[in-house]
């Protein structure tokens, strides 16, 4: 079973642009920071296990480490009408983010720490963007990176901070709370990411304590700071990680889900059946017949 991880370059490609117009994208994770912006259609995605529809205007940004995928939802799409597709996309490094002001709030901090309720914010609608050029940002961006004319990096950089310093005026304008967790990654090394091993490992039987051990730390510590910078215990990341690689078997294949549920890492098909309900909120069935 294919890992969810999507490896990034941080060093030689510290940003990426384009234009799509693909409906469908299998859960993935990575380290970068992505934005997408609708132009026109309809587009369906999941961050998280929370399904967003985005309208012509409305922007998502996917934080490091979130598990996201588009929909493609024929049925829905049938309803409104919706065939042509188009959205720009920009995947950056957080540490690209610049300030000017010497002593003003450093980005990177603040992307991080934006959270509603203890939830990081994705949706950024229409509606809060009216009165905004990042429509404008996003096409700049892609224009710079095909043309790649001198200091071509620079401007990127520098029109990404100044959609980022647009999103933070409309979350806090909105009520968004700045977190005060530490953005310090305690799972994360040079040598070893705990997120990347339960990626890897997630068809086998993982020890919790063996992970708390790889990251040099005791079981129960280990298990209340996973919670507080993930917001799932370790036992229920696991879950959802397993639960994203059988939605790839569930809605791209026609496997049995006795077959998903020993790919994945289940017992049995009982096992997967309880924990997908539980998670999804519907079957594994229900979740096929739904994508047509």
């Amino acid at each position: 079973m294919d890992d969810l991880f999507e490896y990034s370059d941080s060093l030689n490609a510290p940003f990426q642009t384009f234009r799509g117009d693909w409906r469908t994208v299998k859960p993935h994770w990575h380290y970068f920071t992505e934005m997408v912006y609708l132009v026109k259609g309809v587009l369906y995605t999941e961050v998280d296990n929370h399904q967003y529809t985005l309208n012509p205007g409305d922007m998502i940004i996917y934080h490091p480490k979130q598990i996201h995928s588009f929909l493609d939802i024929p049925s829905k799409n049938t309803e409104n009408g919706e065939n042509d597709l188009l959205f720009y996309g920009i995947k950056f490094d957080d540490m690209i983010l610049s300030n000017t002001t010497p002593g003003s709030p450093k980005l990177p901090k603040l992307l991080a720490n934006i959270t509603r309720d203890g939830t990081p914010y994705n949706l950024i609608t229409a509606e809060e963007l009216k009165y905004n050029p990042v429509k404008l940002f996003f096409e700049n961006c892609i224009w710079e990176t095909n043309h790649k004319q001198f200091g071509y990096d620079i401007k990127v950089a520098s029109m990404i901070s100044l959609i980022i310093t647009e999103l933070m005026r409309i979350w806090l304008r909105r009520g968004m709370k700045l977190s005060t967790k530490s953005t310090f990654d305690q799972f994360s090394s040079k040598d070893f990411s705990v997120l990347e091993y339960i990626d890897q490992h997630s068809a086998e039987n993982i020890s919790i304590e063996e992970l708390a051990n790889k990251c040099g730390m005791c079981y129960s510590n280990f298990a209340k700071q996973f919670k507080a910078q993930f917001g799932k215990t370790c036992k229920e990341y696991i879950e959802f990680v397993r639960i994203c690689k059988a939605d790839t078997l569930l809605l791209y294949t026609d496997k049995t889900l006795d077959y998903i549920s020993q790919e994945t890492g289940f017992t049995d098909a009982s096992h997967f059946i309880r924990t997908y309900k539980k998670i999804r909120g519907i079957t594994p069935k229900q979740r096929r017949n739904s994508q047509g």
